[in-house]
């Protein structure tokens, strides 16, 4: 076989004039290909990203509804252990109004300290109507505004709630539920808005569910049904408002319990009463 017939099949080393004309302006056979499986697989990659974003988009959409839907059951499993609390002066008359929460089955409230300060005699309204005495301090804290009281419950306390001792997230959804100006088992929701030191005093939650007087010693509620706070005050603006946390009511120490003011002026005591007629803000109706 001649040399020029040994050549014949092998191109690869062929750098004649004809094949360098061409190869011009020709893509290789692996190269194509190539392009359109890369050019694939970014559509690929797009459709599968823009999927799982709609995915995650209706996932939390469904989350977000039945939180919605989940939340009158909350209430109705919590709201049972909170209570109107009143004090009364010498006279019988009302110059205190607050709210409180049963923690435990002996019947130990929690409230704000200031809403039993300067009382001839304080009581408790229950939801379903019923009115117990307010007997003795157990633990208080100036600085958190806070004190544990007990009171004088047959048989216990027939619903309380647990108060958690976690420090919330920022951004958490809360409910606070007491009785606003007098508006017995009121309900407002919120967030977590901030954990503010005020000074002189500690750490309180800033959240940004309503309250107003009345609303002081109701719980803060989270979606668990556990307390993280008590609604303590609020300032000038709109959704300020501050709640004592949940590990500083779990911080009050249990001293000698100490009776709480009974008897009115001059010795004598008040005189019984069978319920609470809660006085009621003046609004007008159209």
């Amino acid at each position: 076989m001649g040399p020029r017939e040994r050549g014949k099949g092998l191109p690869k080393d062929d750098n004649s004039d004809m094949n360098r004309q061409g190869r011009k302006g020709q893509r290789s056979w692996s190269q194509q290909p190539f392009l359109i499986r890369v050019g694939q697989m970014r559509k690929h990659r797009s459709a599968a990203g823009t999927a799982f974003l709609l995915l995650l988009l209706s996932a939390f959409g469904v989350a977000t509804a039945r939180a919605q839907d989940s939340l009158p059951e909350l209430i109705k499993r919590v709201l049972p252990a909170v209570v109107t609390v009143v004090g009364f002066n010498a006279g019988g008359k009302v110059i205190r109004l607050g709210s409180g929460v049963f923690i435990d089955p002996e019947g130990h409230l929690i409230t704000n300290l200031h809403v039993i300060n300067g009382v001839a005699r304080a009581e408790v309204k229950l939801p379903q109507g019923e009115v117990y005495p307010l007997t003795a301090m157990v633990a208080a804290d100036e600085k958190a505004d806070l004190v544990k009281l007990a009171v004088n419950l047959p048989g216990g306390a027939p619903h309380y709630l647990r108060v958690s001792g976690d420090r919330p997230e920022v951004g958490e959804h809360v409910v606070v539920l007491g009785s606003p100006l007098g508006l017995e088992k009121t309900v407002s929701e919120g967030l977590v808005s901030a954990i503010r030191t005020v000074r002189d005093r500690g750490e309180f939650l800033q959240i940004s569910a309503p309250i107003s007087p009345g609303s002081s010693g109701g719980p803060v509620v989270n979606m668990k049904g556990q307390v993280i706070g008590i609604a303590a005050f609020q300032v000038k603006g709109q959704g300020i408002n501050f709640a004592v946390p949940g590990y500083r009511v779990l911080a009050l120490r249990d001293g000698p319990s100490r009776p709480l003011p009974g008897p009115g002026a001059e010795g004598k005591s008040l005189p019984p009463r069978p319920g609470i007629n809660v006085p009621r803000p003046q609004m007008q109706v159209r």
